[in-house]
């Protein structure tokens, strides 16, 4: 599994003006060929120079309301905004002091910037933020994590990445529908801001180093490698930066995804100025405009998932998990793999509405408004009783009669019943669960069921 990684570094350019760089180590990591992560560095250039920009006085902006969660090292379910998720994380060194208290609410504070800066840049979509219900309402879930790398062994650049990513994937943080907002409150090289890197199969990382880059917005950062981790900046856009700084574009300091920055705030940035490199392009080439872990804001679907009996359903992508008839709502034509649930001694009867049989169920929201699912017990039983002289034996093992008249079967999977008449006695009829004279009678076996044979003389 390989990934591009950029790294963030911010170079004093003058007294108090500073430069970020997105840089990708070319050394790989300390695990050489068996590392993951495909790294590629990127440094500033001898001698540049930037064009002046907005200065900022603050590193973030002020949240709506302090974040009001509770630390969890998990990741909570189901989000409260179905589709391809983006998941924040605090993570401190195993020898690391614990500020999670206090960053938090500057996490919450970044990721409601980064949402209002985005909605503005593009009025039709917006980071897929994993939101949860919190007693003040719906925030970013955030886990906290202490790692089990201490700050010695997270020292080097490197390496830092293959281990903060390494460690994560071993705590489960490894979704391939979900990139990780990592807080990474460490000690590093104060010029470095931070990485960001995916996998082949969508897993991604944009870790921000918050001890690094006085100045420098964390939600510029956040936002700026969370573009590299849904494909920015991909071969082929015309402004893309000469080696070392491919996966920026060159065009304007003021550009997102320009490969070096300074303290202007997240509003005096743009999102692909002119629209022709990695956003709202008409190229050949990947735009992350269509990238899945944004919320189509002009194309919401509701999906209902109405279910019967006991069980669940769940939904590969997150964002769906229904104990009880549900409504959950996507970015339409998105494509969900429903899977069943059921209890304890339950089985999936039948899917129905958008579904058929009780096999594999996929559907792609805003085709088909409604999916079914019916849960009932595993098995009912079935009790015979013969009258006369006489034997009655079921199609699968379970009935024969006499001696044993009882057994629990499958249920809703039909069950024939054949009554054979003892020498010099015939079969006369059914009764209970089973009517008429026929000798054979299938029973659907959708509840408790009991029948009885009836022989006389012949």
């Amino acid at each position: 599994m390989k990934a591009r990684q950029h790294v963030l570094r911010s170079l004093a350019l003058a007294v108090i003006v500073l430069g970020l760089s997105l840089v990708a180590g070319a050394a790989g990591s300390q695990a050489g060929a068996q590392s993951r992560w495909e790294i590629h560095d990127l440094r500033l250039a001898e001698g540049r120079a930037l064009a002046p920009r907005v200065p900022a006085a603050a590193r973030s902006t002020r949240a709506s309301a302090a974040w009001c969660g509770a630390a969890r090292q998990t990741d909570q379910a189901p989000n409260a905004v179905a589709g391809n998720p983006v998941h924040w994380i605090y993570a401190i060194p195993s020898d690391g002091p614990d500020a999670f208290s206090t960053w938090a609410s500057t996490m919450q504070a970044d990721a409601e910037s980064i949402d209002a800066w985005w909605r503005a840049s593009d009025p039709t979509r917006t980071l897929r933020n994993d939101l949860a219900q919190f007693p003040c309402g719906q925030q970013i879930d955030i886990s906290m994590i202490r790692l089990g790398n201490s700050s010695g062994q997270l020292a080097s650049v490197d390496t830092r990445f293959d281990r903060i990513a390494d460690a994560l994937v071993a705590l489960e943080f490894s979704s391939n529908f979900t990139k990780y907002v990592v807080y990474y409150d460490g000690p590093v090289e104060p010029e470095i801001c931070g990485q960001g890197g995916s996998a082949r199969e969508g897993l991604g990382f944009a870790i921000v180093y918050v001890r690094a880059c006085a100045g420098v917005p964390f939600n510029t950062t956040v936002a700026h490698e969370v573009l590299h981790t849904i494909g920015a900046v991909a071969r082929g856009a015309p402004h893309m930066c000469p080696e070392p700084d491919d996966g920026h574009v060159c065009d304007d300091p003021h550009d997102m995804m320009y490969p070096f920055g300074d303290e202007t705030p997240i509003t005096g940035l743009t999102l692909d100025l002119g629209r022709d490199d990695y956003y709202g392009h008409s190229g050949s080439w990947q735009d992350t405009q269509d990238s899945p872990w944004l919320v189509r804001l002009d194309r919401q679907t509701p999906l209902i998932v109405a279910i019967s009996g006991p069980g669940s359903v769940a939904a590969d992508v997150p964002g769906l998990l229904c104990a009880q008839t549900c409504t959950t709502t996507w970015s339409a034509d998105t494509t969900l793999a429903l899977a069943a649930r059921p209890a304890s001694g339950s089985k999936l009867v039948r899917w129905g509405g958008a579904c058929r049989g009780s096999g594999a169920c996929r559907v792609v929201v805003g085709r088909a408004p409604q999916v079914s699912a019916l849960f009932g017990p595993s098995t009912y039983r079935l009790t015979v009783a013969v009258g006369g002289r006489g034997s009655v034996r079921s199609s699968r093992p379970g009935i024969a009669c006499p001696p044993r008249c009882s057994s629990l079967v499958s249920s809703y999977t039909p069950l024939r019943l054949t009554a054979s008449p003892a020498k010099g006695w015939r079969f006369k009829t059914w009764a209970g669960a089973c009517r008429g004279t026929r000798t054979a009678c299938t029973l659907p076996m959708t509840a408790a069921a009991s029948a009885r044979a009836v022989f006389i003389r012949g």
